[in-house]
């Protein structure tokens, strides 16, 4: 199957809003309304995202690896199980977004998440390692059981998190 163009995304995305399984690597898809789509399973890694609507996507298993997902919406997305290695997400807003399931972890290595708003996000289990939440609003997070190996957290908001088991902090 070909892989779809922007325009082919855009259409999608306003009809059947479904990308399980797709492969939509190095797309420049910056600027777009995906509010409410599946990508589960799905190949955005190097995918431009940034300045997107992506509230209430399902990207559970998908690859975001090298992704700019920088200011972008991503509020109340499911994450479980996402690859955001290397992956840009600096002022992006993932507040009541969810990483986690009893199944599943996320792994974010090397992600930039620098002034991103992350309140009430479930990071529970995580593994988190070498990333930047300087200067972002964590308040009210769940990061109970995270690995958070060599995270930086310079000038964030974290009160009200729960850093409950996590290792590394």
């Amino acid at each position: 199957m070909a892989k779809l163009t922007r325009e082919e995304v855009i259409f999608v995305a306003t009809t059947s809003r479904l990308f399980a399984g797709l492969d939509l690597s190095g797309l420049d898809l910056s600027r777009c309304n995906l509010s409410r789509c599946n990508f589960q399973t799905a190949n955005l890694s190097n995918c431009n995202l940034s300045r997107s609507n992506l509230r209430g996507c399902i990207l559970d298993q998908a690859n975001l690896e090298k992704a700019d997902i920088s200011r972008s919406n991503l509020s109340v997305a499911e994450m479980k199980g996402a690859n955001l290695k290397n992956a840009d997400l600096r002022g992006s807003n993932l507040s009541g977004a969810a990483s986690t399931s009893q199944q599943t972890t996320s792994r974010i290595i090397g992600a930039n998440l620098q002034s991103a708003d992350l309140r009430d996000a479930d990071l529970r289990k995580s593994v988190l390692v070498r990333v930047k939440f300087d200067y972002a609003d964590l308040r009210g997070a769940n990061f109970a059981g995270a690995n958070m190996t060599r995270v930086s957290l310079m000038g964030s908001r974290y009160d009200v998190a729960a850093f409950d088991e996590a290792i590394n902090v």
